[in-house]
Order: C-alpha cells, then structure tokens, then sequence
C-alpha cells in the first residue's frame, strides 16, 4: 500500500444536533441583554466543535491506523496485530460519532470502537494490511 486513506466518522443526526444546538443558542444569546452571557457557552464550543470535525480514521503505509478525535485524542494501531472486527452498535465512550459502529481488537488487548463512513470499504482498506483478521456480524 502506498497512500493514506482517510475515512471520516459517520455523523448521527443526534450527535450534529448536540453540536448545533448549543452553538445556535450562543448565537441568539449575542443578541440578547446582556450579550455577554454567551461567552458562557464558548468552553463548550471549544471542546465539541473539534470533536465534530476532526474525527476521522486515517490508514497510511508507515505507522499504520491512526484514529483522531478532536484536538486531545490521536492513537495509532498496527493493522498488522488485528485480531478481529465487530460490527457494533455500544453506546460507551469511543473516537465514534455515530452508534454504527466497528470494535477493532487488537493481539495486544487493545481495542478501539470507531465509527466510519463506510464500515465495508474500511474493513477492505484493512485487509490490505492483514488478512488474518475475523470479522464478526
């Protein structure tokens, strides 16, 4: 493999209004008295605004599987080291902003829940780095 390849999060309609929501609400609050409540709402933005936009999936020749969610979470995988692929919809804590999910496990006991556009064509992408992976239904 030669190229990177990058696979946005898929976006659930939930998850865009949880993020406009707030933002729309700051925006109606500048017009408001006083106008100086909505910097009230701009840690908030800070930290999902990134989240929403940054996250994504990146495969790439040299380290492998990169997965980065906003500005403070970035980990890297070996694709290599797969041991199997769920298709999941778990609701706990991950770098996934849909509930269409992939649990990736890894042969060091690491494992990782994202969600991507496509979830076929990654698990494809994926099979160039390693054939021996088990995907799971």
């Amino acid at each position: 493999m030669e190229k990177t390849i990058i696979f946005p999060s898929r976006r659930a309609p939930w998850f865009t209004l949880s993020v406009l929501l707030p933002l729309g609400i700051m925006v109606y609050m500048f017009f408001q008295q006083p106008w100086y409540q909505a910097f009230f709402l701009l840690p908030v933005q800070v930290i999902i605004l990134p989240v929403y936009f940054r996250t994504y999936y990146r495969l790439h020749p040299v380290d492998g599987l990169t997965v980065t969610c906003g500005l403070f979470y970035r980990k890297t995988f070996d694709p290599g080291q797969l041991r199997s692929v769920k298709y999941t919809s778990n609701p706990v804590s991950s770098p996934a902003l849909s509930l269409r999910r992939l649990e990736l496990r890894f042969k060091n006991s690491e494992s990782v829940i994202i969600s991507p556009v496509n979830r076929e064509d990654f698990i494809r992408e994926l099979r160039r780095y390693n054939q021996d992976f088990e995907v799971k239904k």
